[in-house]
């Protein structure tokens, strides 16, 4: 079985830094701000996996040649930084849009990126980020940090199980 995740959002919100540790297991120090595809065979449930995670650049310049990494995804992680707003917004007006537009029947997750920096008054909440995933339909909603290790494995979980069913969808 194969898994193809690609992930989107705005520039430095820790998309990267996010796929680096799925593949190395270690926080990088220095991550450039690169397309990237990652390509690791995983278990899952005694499953093998080949698993693809495809890191998009955010920055405009990309924004015609971006799609061209979507045919044969298999779920996206629509990204946003828990402290910036402007990137939780942008989910909204840009990357979820871009989603439907292009792959209209393919499942995508809200990601809340550095969960670790979450401030009370100037952060994205819980209850923002669950109006917006209910909203359009997202497979779910996840807080999660790369830099404290937190939600990263039930993040990784939550692909796999989307590909499975996705998987097990296209046989029937």
């Amino acid at each position: 079985m194969s898994c193809k995740c690609v992930v989107i959002g705005d520039g430095a919100i820790g998309k990267t830094t996010l796929v680096t540790l799925f593949k190395t297991r270690q926080f990088p120090e220095y991550v450039p701000t690169a397309q990237d595809i990652i390509i690791k065979p995983i278990t899952h449930n005694s499953q093998p996996i080949q698993f693809e995670l495809w890191d998009t650049a955010g920055a405009e310049d990309y924004d015609r040649l971006r799609p061209l990494s979507y045919p044969g995804t298999d779920v996206f992680l629509v990204c946003y930084s828990v402290n910036n707003k402007t990137s939780f917004q942008n989910t909204v007006s840009k990357w979820i849009p871009e989603v439907k537009r292009f792959m209209p029947d393919t499942p995508f997750i809200l990601v809340g990126l550095k969960s670790d920096l979450k401030l009370e008054n100037d952060s994205v909440s819980e209850n923002e980020a669950e109006t917006v995933a209910d909203k359009f339909n997202a497979h779910t909603h996840i807080f999660c940090s790369s830099l404290i290790d937190y939600n990263i494995n039930f993040l990784l979980s939550t692909i796999i199980e989307i590909c499975q069913n996705n998987l097990s969808y296209a046989i029937q």
